[in-house]
């Protein structure tokens, strides 16, 4: 099925235009006694609301509604490393689709180098995030790409990453994670159109769906991505389903994989890498083009 099509944001927009933000109950939720930051109650400034709930050590609450931002959104928790941080989503849809050149949201913990990388705990996003973006690079990003964070035990509940732009979800040095993310990518101009982008991912379990118009559905890109399990997936409304060209990709499982694309699994580097039981669906004409780091087992 098609999550990302050409007149969604065009509906995103017109909804945008007719939904009004929930409006906070109280200014309670905004002070420092209340239990979380009530990001309704920011006049749209959703960076401020993250300011304010990282300084006060609160979750961050999103009612359901549309949240416009043309600002790139920035969660730096490295104050509360050893203990993470909480988003809370009930439904909320972040309308990023005004910014150009930057994710619209990226989680890191600042402080570190690629060689003494900064350590964080814990981040949770909970509930449902719809997270929606028109930029020319990742529309979310979990860890900076050049590996000087690393981010353990993450907790992704639900969400659903859509960017016109040629790169959807991306996790760099993420370990230990329990995700589900639906991540799509449009057909906007860029050297590599990605839904998800798995980088030195390790001992995680990842689910969810992923496509990319004119590019790779899933790829296994750079850094150490180990011992992953990746199941209850659908891959599809793309060129290449799932594409592996690390060197350094091992013993990655994919469970009962489900991939409808014109070209399936291709796999140029890595070792013990296992595609179990996949499903090659309808649209998918060649379904393996594997030299080296992978193996099927039906």
């Amino acid at each position: 099925m098609q999550r990302t099509s050409p007149n969604a944001f065009a509906v995103a927009f017109a909804a945008a235009m007719l939904v009004v933000l929930a409006p906070c109950p109280s200014l309670a939720s905004c002070r420092s006694d209340a239990d979380q930051i009530d990001a309704s109650c920011y006049n749209g400034d959703l960076q401020s609301a993250i300011r304010d709930a990282l300084a006060l050590d609160h979750p961050l609450y999103l009612p359901r509604g549309i949240y416009p931002t043309s600002q790139p959104l920035v969660i730096d928790y490295t104050e509360h490393a050893g203990t993470g941080f909480l988003l809370i989503s009930d439904g909320a849809t972040i309308d990023g689709t005004g910014i150009a050149t930057a994710p619209v949201l990226s989680v890191k913990c600042s402080g570190g180098t690629p060689a003494a990388p900064k350590s964080c705990f814990y981040f949770h996003q909970q509930g449902t995030l719809f997270l929606n973006g028109n930029s020319n690079t990742w529309a979310f990003e979990l860890g900076v790409d050049d590996f000087s964070d690393a981010h353990n035990s993450v907790k992704i509940d639900h969400l659903i990453v859509n960017n016109a732009g040629p790169g959807g979800a991306e996790l760099n040095y993420v370990l230990n994670a329990d995700a589900f993310i639906v991540a799509d990518s449009g057909d906007a101009p860029g050297n590599l159109h990605v839904g998800l982008a798995l980088n030195q991912v390790q001992f995680s379990t990842i689910r969810g769906a992923a496509s990319a118009k004119n590019g790779w559905a899933l790829w296994l890109g750079g850094g150490y991505t180990i011992a992953n399990t990746i199941q209850g997936i659908d891959l599809e409304e793309a060129q290449w389903c799932v594409v592996n060209n690390s060197r350094t990709s091992a013993h990655n499982t994919f469970i009962s994989p489900y991939l409808n694309c014109p070209y399936g699994l291709m796999s140029t580097n890595g070792d013990g890498n296992v595609l179990l039981n996949p499903l090659f669906a309808g649209a998918t004409a060649v379904p393996t083009q594997i030299t080296a780091g992978f193996k099927i087992m039906q």
